[in-house]
């Protein structure tokens, strides 16, 4: 895929500067694309953002260059395009966990390989090395229970009622999965804080799905359908340093819906459908008095079609 040899590209242009101040612009122009959608892709295959990856290289060699040489701080703080030996010090420190002095008398230092992209197909998926960058999924003949709501932000009680009725009824709630989306979109009206519909769903096995209900539940069909599945990067924040989960889902979206033009085959289908949210909700989610405050993982489902 040539998208994937552009990115490739891009690092060996990383690689080639790493001494000195990198211009970001220019590695997204190595890339072919905008530096918008270079920073977006490389955090969404690597879950580091594109400086974090180049303080981490630059460190790396650092602590090589402070072990095998009698190089001055001040002479590593301009090598590597630090303003101030104070800079590059607490830059050093953060990485290694030691000032230079320490890693040079130790001659230890923390290392952090340059990365490469490869990609290989394993089943439906799209891999890059070992993480699963997209994977296609077909649901078919799934049954779910279902708690939907309609009211101003819906989400939370969808998925407080949900979470009460699995603690109560079964044993094995937290390996389960689940499933929510907004039938008509999230703020339909296009106000922040107006009614909508939110359905927070539990996939079903074998014979639970046989009757309209499970232990008082409403029991019901799961979306069908053929989707690209993706990981939601957890990266934006609201001013008050609090997780922006919607801006993140959207971000993340923009990413899935440009792996599915760079592989070719597949349009989007929003003919009477909607994108999912997968939920991976851990056991302390279920069993805290405020799940608010519990780390939540997501994946983005995007409805799907072959040309």
């Amino acid at each position: 895929m040539e998208w994937l040899s552009k990115m490739n590209d891009a690092l060996d242009y990383i690689e080639s500067n790493i001494t000195g101040k990198i211009d970001y612009c220019e590695v997204a122009r190595v890339a072919c694309c905008s530096l918008t959608r270079f920073q977006r892709m490389f955090t969404f295959m690597t879950d580091l953002t594109i400086g974090d990856y180049v303080r981490f290289r630059k460190m790396s060699l650092a602590g090589e260059d402070i072990k095998n040489t009698d190089i001055k701080v001040v002479d590593l703080a301009n090598k590597y395009g630090y303003e101030s030996p104070e800079a590059f010090t607490r830059a050093f420190q953060a990485f290694h966990g030691m000032p230079p002095t320490i890693v040079r008398k130790l001659g230890i230092a923390k290392k952090y390989q340059p990365i490469t992209f490869q990609i290989k197909f394993d089943g439906g998926s799209i891999m890059t090395g070992s993480k699963s960058l997209v994977r296609i999924e077909e649901l078919n003949h799934m049954k779910v229970v279902s708690f939907q709501v309609n009211c101003d932000r819906p989400e939370t009680l969808a998925w407080n009622q949900l979470r009460e009725w699995a603690v109560k009824n079964l044993n094995d709630y937290e390996a389960r999965r689940y499933i929510g989306f907004a039938p008509k979109g999230h703020h339909p009206t296009g106000e922040e804080n107006d009614f909508h519909e939110y359905n927070a769903q539990m996939v079903l096995h074998g014979e639970e799905g046989l009757n309209t209900t499970l232990l008082g539940a409403k029991v019901s069909d799961a979306p069908k359908g053929l989707f690209l599945v993706g990981d939601v990067v957890l990266n934006e924040f609201n001013e008050d340093g609090t997780l922006d989960i919607g801006l993140s889902m959207k971000k993340s979206s923009q990413t899935i819906y440009e792996c599915m033009l760079d592989m070719g085959g597949y349009d989007v289908d929003f003919d009477g459908r909607t994108y999912l949210e997968e939920h991976l909700f851990s056991k302390e989610w279920f069993l805290a008095d405020n799940p608010s405050k519990v780390p939540v993982e997501f994946k983005f489902w995007l409805p799907i079609k072959k040309k």
